[in-house]
């Protein structure tokens, strides 16, 4: 059998493949294997109980299936947050940094492409890396979904690790600050909470304007935001906004945040989305894509970076394929699906809703009521699982559209499809009929 780091490595480069960016990144990336239990069942080290539980509800029966793809066996596991057998993957530092900072190792400076449209937070973000604590802190950054804002971000953090190995770092979405405020309020253990949050040196917070109108949380944050600041630590921020423009967000705490820097990223224009096509394609080892087709998609696709690497990305998967240079002409068809007539395709999170009614005969607000019977469940999770693939939304994000349901209710809607899908070949149908109705909008 494979040994134990080996067959995990296997099994992540499956669950990679099977799951959302990220869904991966949060719940999955950070899993170390410890050992195999006498009755062969493969112990999972978690980083909290939140991980724990819900891998444990949501991805337990995923990561058997991955598994047993890569094995050729059945495997059972069990997710644990504490064990006697350390994991040999953090016996070396690179490893272990990675799990107290939750970092993603490509994101740093060096593969960020800089362009007009980055330029000033690109600077600033460089400032702050060389000199925490001392040029702006904090420094919130803002732009739309798939802009680098996350890249950059982490980028800093990266960088003063590096620089500073005994600094505490952490990066963290308010997705995960939402589900510690609220286990900490479950346990009655506020402290545990503060020792994690208020010890640190630098920290890095991805989407703050989810925490807007959680009393709680929004709280909790501005305790945390206060000490982090008065004790003289580094706090980087960003939204889809800016701090005045997030909606129920105190005021107090749009204040605090004005503090420090503000910078924006903007949509890359025609020379940067060149740059990056070009630095991707340098990356791909015998893969040959004439400069034309790089061309193409940096002038028909001028929304944000993960539209343009997701185009990318297919023209690659072709291109190994069919074992062929890719020219102009062979990539006009193999993103038709992307681009028409110059343009992407505007699909929006509106659209879904309205073609998903169309398709069920469904009025939006029976989808989005609390109705629990088929008739407008089943439409409701088909819903939100084209909501999560087709714009990588965020389950907050997909619960606000349908009747603000919880982030965990999306999850498993999410989860219940995706995992259908290959057995059911009449859901498979409905949802590739809808989908092609939305890339025909």
């Amino acid at each position: 059998m494979l040994s134990i780091d080996m067959l995990w490595s296997k099994a992540l480069r499956v669950l990679e493949q099977q799951l959302t960016s990220i869904t991966f990144e949060n719940w999955i990336a950070s899993i170390k294997p410890v050992r195999f239990d006498e009755d062969g069942t493969l112990v999972l080290l978690t980083e909290t109980e939140i991980h724990r539980d819900t891998l444990e509800r949501f991805y337990s029966n995923t990561v058997a299936k991955s598994l047993k793809e890569a094995s050729g066996e059945d495997v059972a596991v069990r997710f644990v947050i504490s064990t006697d057998a350390e994991p040999a993957a953090q016996k070396d530092e690179p490893p272990r940094r990675r799990a107290q900072t939750n970092l993603n190792e490509r994101y740093t400076f060096d593969t960020f492409v800089k362009g007009e449209s980055n330029r000033f937070a690109y600077a600033a973000a460089f400032a702050v890396a060389e000199s925490p604590f001392n040029a702006y802190n904090p420094l919130f950054i803002y732009g739309g979904v798939g802009l680098g804002k996350t890249h950059l971000m982490q980028a800093i953090g990266h960088y003063i690790a590096s620089e500073n190995p005994d600094f505490k770092i952490l990066y963290t979405t308010s997705e995960n600050f939402i589900n510690d405020v609220v286990f900490s309020i479950g346990k009655n253990d506020r402290q545990s909470l503060q020792n994690k949050y208020r010890s640190l040196d630098v920290l890095l917070i991805d989407d703050i304007q989810f925490i807007g109108g959680k009393d709680a949380t929004e709280l909790e944050f501005f305790n945390v935001f206060n000490d982090l600041k008065n004790a003289g630590k580094q706090i980087i921020i960003t939204s889809d906004k800016p701090p005045k423009d997030v909606p129920l967000l105190e005021e107090r705490l749009k204040t605090r945040i004005g503090w420090g820097l503000v910078v924006d990223i903007q949509a890359p224009d025609f020379e940067t989305r060149l740059a990056i096509l070009k630095r991707k394609a340098s990356e791909e080892a015998g893969v040959e894509i004439e400069d034309a087709v790089l061309s193409m998609i940096a002038e028909r696709i001028n929304t944000n970076i993960r539209d343009i690497e997701g185009c990318f990305n297919r023209i690659v998967a072709y291109t190994k394929f069919i074992n062929k240079p890719m020219t102009a002409s062979i990539a006009e068809n193999v993103l038709k699906d992307f681009i028409s007539s110059g343009e992407k395709r505007n699909v929006s999170g509106d659209l879904i809703k309205q073609v998903v009614c169309d398709f069920f005969d469904i009025t939006a607000a029976e989808i989005e009521s609390s109705r629990r019977d088929r008739k407008f469940a089943y439409p409701r999770q088909i819903a939100m699982y084209l909501a999560r693939n087709l714009l990588d939304s965020s389950y907050q994000e997909i619960g606000m559209m349908y009747g603000n349901r919880h982030y965990s209710t999306v999850m498993h809607a999410c989860e219940q499809i995706e995992n259908l899908i290959p057995s059911d070949d009449q859901l498979k149908k409905t949802v590739e009929d809808i989908t092609a109705r939305l890339n025909n909008s």
